[in-house]
C-alpha cells in the first residue's frame, strides 16, 4: 500500500513538472496526504525519506530562530531530530488556502525537552505548511500555547544558566551568536550536557 502511494506521488510530481507549462498540476495534489506521510517519515527518523518531501529551496522557520533553508541545512535539522528521537504530532488540517495548509494544535517530544524536565511542548493551532506542487516549500510552526510557553521558558532558563556556568566553551560552540546549531554533532553534545545536568553527583555543580 505504501509502495503504491509512493508510485502515485512520484508520477504526480513528474506530471506537475511536465504540466507546469500549462499551469495545470496543483489541483490533483492531495496535500493533506503529503502532510501526513511527511511526518510519518520524520517520526521514523527516516532522514533521506523526509528530505525528499521538500523543494530544494525549502525553509523551516522555528519561532525565534533564523530560517533553516535549503537541502543541506534541512538535512542537518532532520539529523538533529533523529539523534534526539523527535516525535511531532499535529491535529487534523483545519484549512487549505491556495498552496497552504493550516494545521490544528501540535505537540513535539524529544530527548532535549525531556532532559530539561519537559514531557513535550505544545503548539497552538495555525502552523502553516506551504506547498509548491506536490512538495513542501515552507514549514512555519505556530507559537507555543501560553501554558507551554511558561513551562518551556522556566525550564530553559534553569538549564541554560547551569550550562553556561558548567561548560561555557560548549555553550559557545552550540549557540554561536546565541543561535542554536541544528546538526547531528550538536545534538550529541547536548545529550552529553543533559546527562550531566540530570545527574545528582558533584559533576553537575559548576
Amino acid at each position: 500500500m505504501r509502495q503504491a502511494w509512493f508510485t502515485k506521488r512520484w508520477v504526480g510530481i513528474a506530471t506537475c513538472c511536465l504540466g507546469s507549462l500549462t499551469l495545470s498540476c496543483t489541483a490533483d495534489v492531495d496535500r493533506e496526504s503529503v502532510f501526513l506521510d511527511y511526518f510519518d517519515a520524520v517520526n521514523r527518523n527516516a532522514v533521506s525519506e523526509a528530505l525528499a518531501f521538500h523543494t530544494p529551496d525549502a525553509e523551516f522557520v522555528i519561532p525565534g530562530q533564523p530560517p533553516i533553508r535549503g537541502t543541506e541545512a534541512l538535512r542537518s535539522l532532520l539529523q538533529w531530530d533523529s539523534v534526539l528521537h523527535s516525535s511531532v504530532r499535529f491535529g487534523p488540517v483545519e484549512q487549505q488556502l491556495g498552496d497552504t495548509l493550516f494545521a490544528g494544535p501540535g505537540s513535539e517530544r524529544n530527548a532535549w525537552f525531556q532532559g530539561i524536565g519537559l514531557d513535550s511542548i505544545v503548539y497552538a493551532s495555525g502552523s502553516r505548511f506551504v506547498f509548491e506542487g506536490a512538495l513542501i516549500k515552507g514549514i512555519y510552526p505556530s507559537s507555543l500555547t501560553p501554558k507551554s510557553t511558561a513551562e518551556f521558558e522556566a525550564r530553559v532558563e534553569a538549564f541554560m544558566g547551569w550550562a553556561a556556568a558548567y561548560s561555557p566553551d560548549d555553550m559557545a560552540s552550540l549557540l554561536p551568536n546565541g543561535v542554536f546549531r541544528y546538526d547531528r554533532e550538536a545534538a550529541e553534545a547536548w545529550l552529553d550536557l543533559l546527562a550531566v545536568y540530570a545527574s545528582n553527583d558533584e559533576s553537575r555543580l559548576p
